[in-house]
């Protein structure tokens, strides 16, 4: 997630907070093509804040 967080820090970006969450079958299921997904991808909630100008 350290990457992740990088990306949006260089974007302006403050107060981030990433939360994992549990990809479900379902979805993996709508992208798999027979390649076990699950092992590839992760779903994250992104919270963060962009400061104006004054903040910055």
């Amino acid at each position: 997630m350290g990457e992740l967080q990088e990306i949006i820090e260089s974007a302006g970006f403050k107060d981030i907070v990433l939360i994992p969450g549990e990809v479900t079958d379902e979805y993996a299921m709508k992208w798999d093509y027979g390649l076990n997904i699950k092992n590839y991808i992760q779903s994250t909630t992104i919270i963060g804040r962009k400061p104006d100008k004054e903040e910055a």
